[in-house]
Order: C-alpha cells, then sequence, then structure tokens
C-alpha cells in the first residue's frame, strides 16, 4: 500500500486534485489539517480515505490511477 501511494503523489498536480476534499471534508487529496491557532504549521500534502467499514467507503475519493490503488 505505501509504494502505491507514493505513486499517487508523483502525479501531476491537476490529476491529485481531481480526489480533492469537499470544502469543510476530510476524505480527500489536500494539505495537512489545522487545528488550531497555536498550532506549529507544516505544510504537508495528504489523501485520507476512510476504508473501513467498507459500506462508509466513499469511493469518489478513491483515485483511478495507479491502478492497483483500487485492488484489493
Amino acid at each position: 500500500m505505501k509504494a502505491v501511494v507514493q505513486e499517487f503523489f508523483k502525479l501531476p498536480l491537476k490529476e491529485k486534485n481531481a480526489y480533492a476534499k469537499l470544502p469543510n471534508g476530510v476524505e480527500g487529496y489536500g494539505q495537512h489539517f489545522v487545528v488550531s491557532q497555536d498550532q506549529k504549521l507544516d505544510w504537508a500534502d495528504i489523501l485520507f480515505l476512510q476504508c473501513l467499514p467498507a459500506s462508509e467507503r466513499k469511493m469518489r475519493f478513491w483515485p483511478q490511477e495507479p491502478i492497483s490503488f483500487r485492488q484489493p
């Protein structure tokens, strides 16, 4: 899984943005969460996906590329 996620982050920004999280959402591609005014800021791109339970997965945020991302 780690190698597959690394391949996702190598994709062009335009492709990654196709899976961008919604405003006030947590799932999808975006930047690290800022939870307080006192938090030390450290830029980080993230891809947050809910995996379990499977019935709660929002597949619109699951990348099509690399192809192995959606394979069990």
